[in-house]
């Protein structure tokens, strides 16, 4: 069988990229498990559910905080889930951002349309709009704008960094361009060519030109903000690579990027360790807020 992204051929590139694949990797039980913790969260929290930044019914956020008022920072938190699962979603996730809602942040998680309904360009396009909407209505909900910050997982890692190389002022005037202090992009997709000659390509339906330019690794930073590219030390070598490689090419182009691998972690698991306070991850995260 021919090779069809670097040394892997069609079957290998699957085995890199789809969790059914993975050992030890159930992925029906980690979202059951999600959304159960990510329920109990809720009923300890602050919860403004599913505010509206644009036209379709998944251009929502819920809004999560301590209740305190006070110019708290702000994080935008974008899931993950390959642009195109429905049960990956804002809710499924929250149960990870908890240490820093106790902390003292307002989180924002942030929910999108997925492929194939629209495609990658229109994606993007409405978590700008998303963050866009959240830095604007910052200081409804007790955070300051001036302290904004946007990771996500996975796809949501993908996000983040499309976050970072935004010219902010040319996509709405009045927006800074420093609106984004820093960015932590977890298990992040930062190259979306071997996406597009998977199978997964059935449903993201990229074109060669779409690819690129929705990839982050092939961007600049739109100013020199501070990056942690963090991703999990028993991810796949193609995921570990996406995570390295942009590292080096954007390092340079901003304040200051790490690399974190965290050892002992799956593409899953490293965001369920983020309820630990003293996990790396979450330490990290804190860190950029200042917290």
């Amino acid at each position: 069988m021919a090779d069809v992204w670097k040394s892997y051929n069609a079957d290998a590139l699957e085995r890199q990229y789809m969790p059914k694949y993975w050992p030890g990797v159930s992925t029906n039980e980690i979202v059951e498990r999600w959304i159960e913790n990510s329920n109990a969260f809720h009923r300890s929290v602050n919860v403004v559910s599913n505010v509206r930044y644009g036209d379709s019914e998944r251009q929502c956020i819920d809004v999560i905080s301590n209740g305190k008022l006070g110019r708290a920072p702000v994080l935008a938190f974008i899931h993950g889930g390959y642009w195109r699962s429905p049960r990956l979603d804002k809710h499924s996730y929250s149960f990870c951002v908890e240490p820093i809602v106790r902390a003292g942040a307002v989180v924002g998680m942030v929910e999108y349309d997925l492929c194939p309904d629209v495609s990658m360009d229109a994606l993007v396009e409405q978590v700008r709009r998303a963050c866009s909407w959240l830095w604007k209505h910052a200081e409804d909900f007790g955070g300051d704008p001036s302290r904004f910050h946007v990771s996500g997982h996975s796809a949501g890692g993908h996000l983040a960094a499309m976050m970072a190389a935004t010219p902010w002022p040319a996509f709405e005037p009045g927006l800074p361009a420093d609106m984004i202090k820093s960015i932590i992009p977890v298990s992040g997709l930062f190259e979306l060519e071997p996406l597009r000659l998977s199978s997964l390509n059935e449903s993201l339906r990229l074109g060669v030109d779409e690819a690129l330019r929705n990839s982050p690794a092939a961007l600049t930073p739109s100013f020199g903000l501070p990056a942690s590219v963090v991703v999990g030390g028993g991810e796949s070598d193609e995921y570990r690579r996406q995570s390295r490689d942009f590292v080096s090419r954007w390092r340079g182009s901003t304040a200051k990027i790490d690399y974190i691998e965290t050892a002992g972690h799956h593409h899953f698991s490293v965001i369920e360790a983020m309820t630990d306070a003293n996990n790396s991850l979450t330490s990290t995260i804190l860190r950029h807020l200042n917290l």
